[in-house]
C-alpha cells in the first residue's frame, strides 16, 4: 500500500474536514507516494517512536498532535540546530525517509470506537456528543433525483453520515416535482436525446450533516446519482446541533448515563481501570453521587459548560486549570483531571485497529511522558 492509499483510508473514517480549522491533520511530512513498509503509532512525535521506526523499519508514524503548526502555535522552521526539539525530529524524519501522519480532532470527532470502548468500560451508557459551538455546524443539502433512483441516492448520502439528527439516522425529506433539461453537443445524457429538451419525473431530496462530512456526502451523492450533471443546492443551517445521539463528524467524546446513582468511589475505581491510571487530579461538588459523567480527550476547557448544560454530575478531561474546574463543582459538576497524555489513551489502540484492518503492520510507542510520582 502506498502512502497516499493509506491517506484515502483515513480520509474515509476521519475526513480531513472534520477538523477543527487551527489544526493541521494528514500527511505533514514525506512523500505520498512512498510505499509503506510499517508503521509506528504514537500520541505524539517524540525520540522513543523515531528511534523505533527506525528500529523497526518502519517509514511511517501516526501521531495525534500534529509535529507542524502554524508559527504562531509552535514549529515554524526545520533545522538541525537544536537537539531533541521537535524541529530536529522532524529534521531527522525527513533524512531517514520517514512520512508523518497526523489525526487529530479528525479522530476525536469521527472515531465512535474510542466512544464505545470507554463507555463499555465505565459500564454507562452513551447518550450523546460534546459540542462546542465554536467548531459544529450543520449543512443542508437539496439534490434532484429522477425517481427510479431515490433509494439509490438517499441510502448512499446518509451512509457517509448525512441525516443524522439525535437518535434517529436515514432523516431525509422528498417532493415530487419535475425536471426539465436539453443537452448540449458532447452531453450524455442519462435519458432523452442530445437536442431535445426532456422532462422527468424527478423527487427533491432533502437532508442535513456536519460540515465536516461535506466532501464524503458529496461524493457519494456523485457516485448514485445516475445524471452526467447533478444538479443539488448547499445551505448554510442557522440552528445549532443537537448533543443527543451519536455522530460521527459532530461533536467530540461523550456524555452517558449509569443505571443508578454511583458513589464517587465506585465511579474513581472505573475511571482508574478504564484509562490505565494509578490516581488523578479531582474537584468535587456536592452532593458526591454520580449519574451522568462527561468526556473529552486532551485539554477540556472549551467544554466545561456544554457539560454542564448537558447534566453531567462529573466530567473527565485532560486538564482544565483550576479556575475553571473551581467554577464549575461550584456549579454542581465535579471535574476529573486525568493528565492530557492518559485522556488520550485510546488513540493509539483505535488507529492500530484500522491499520490492522486495512492490511497494515504497526507497533505502538505508548510510553507515557508524564507519570504520577
Amino acid at each position: 500500500m502506498k502512502v497516499s492509499e493509506l491517506l484515502e483510508k483515513f480520509e474515509q473514517k476521519a475526513p480531513q474536514g472534520t477538523a477543527a480549522e487551527w489544526d493541521p491533520v494528514g500527511l505533514l511530512v514525506g512523500d505520498a507516494k512512498k510505499e509503506i513498509t510499517s508503521a509506528v503509532v504514537s500520541v505524539d512525535l517524540s525520540r522513543r517512536a523515531l528511534d523505533l521506526a527506525v528500529a523497526q523499519g518502519a517509514n511511517v508514524i501516526i501521531n495525534h498532535h500534529p509535529c507542524i503548526f502554524p508559527k504562531a502555535h509552535g514549529l515554524s522552521r526545520v533545522t538541525a540546530d537544536r537537539s531533541e526539539d521537535t524541529t530536529t525530529l522532524v529534521y531527522e524524519a525527513i533524512q531517514k525517509g520517514i512520512q508523518i501522519i497526523a489525526c487529530h480532532t479528525n479522530f476525536d470527532q469521527c472515531a465512535l470506537e474510542v466512544v464505545e470502548k470507554i463507555t463499555a468500560s465505565l459500564g454507562a451508557k452513551p447518550m450523546g456528543r460534546l459540542i462546542d459551538s465554536h467548531d459544529s455546524a450543520l449543512l443542508k443539502l437539496s439534490v434532484f433525483v429522477p425517481e427510479t433512483h431515490l433509494e439509490k441516492v438517499r441510502t448512499a448520502i446518509c451512509e457517509a453520515g448525512a441525516g443524522h439528527i439525535g437518535n434517529y439516522d436515514f432523516c431525509t425529506f422528498a417532493v415530487a416535482g419535475e425536471g426539465t433539461f436539453r443537452g448540449l453537443d458532447g452531453a450524455k445524457p442519462f435519458v432523452g436525446k442530445v437536442g431535445e429538451l426532456e422532462k422527468a419525473s424527478e423527487k427533491r431530496l432533502e437532508t442535513v450533516f456536519p460540515a465536516g462530512l461535506k466532501n464524503r456526502v458529496l461524493k457519494a451523492m456523485r457516485q448514485s446519482h445516475p445524471y452526467e450533471e447533478v444538479a443539488y443546492d448547499l445551505y448554510e443551517v442557522l440552528q445549532k446541533p443537537q448533543s443527543k445521539g451519536l455522530s460521527v463528524g459532530l461533536g467530540y467524546g461523550f456524555f452517558a448515563d449509569f443505571e443508578k446513582k454511583l458513589p464517587f468511589q465506585d465511579v474513581a475505581t472505573k475511571i482508574k481501570k478504564t484509562f490505565g491510571v494509578d490516581a488523578f487530579m479531582i474537584t468535587p461538588s456536592e452532593p458526591g453521587t454520580i449519574k451522568r459523567v462527561g468526556y473529552v480527550p486532551g485539554k477540556g476547557s472549551s467544554f466545561i459548560n456544554t457539560a454542564l448544560s448537558n447534566g453531567c454530575d462529573l466530567f473527565i478531561t485532560g486538564e482544565v486549570g483550576y479556575h475553571g474546574a473551581m467554577g464549575m463543582a461550584k456549579k454542581g459538576m465535579a471535574v476529573a483531571e486525568l493528565g492530557h497524555r492518559h485522556s488520550e489513551c485510546y488513540f493509539p489502540i483505535v488507529i492500530q485497529e484500522w491499520l490492522q484492518s486495512w492490511g497494515v503492520k504497526s507497533t505502538c510507542e505508548d510510553e507515557p511522558t508524564q507519570r504520577i510520582c
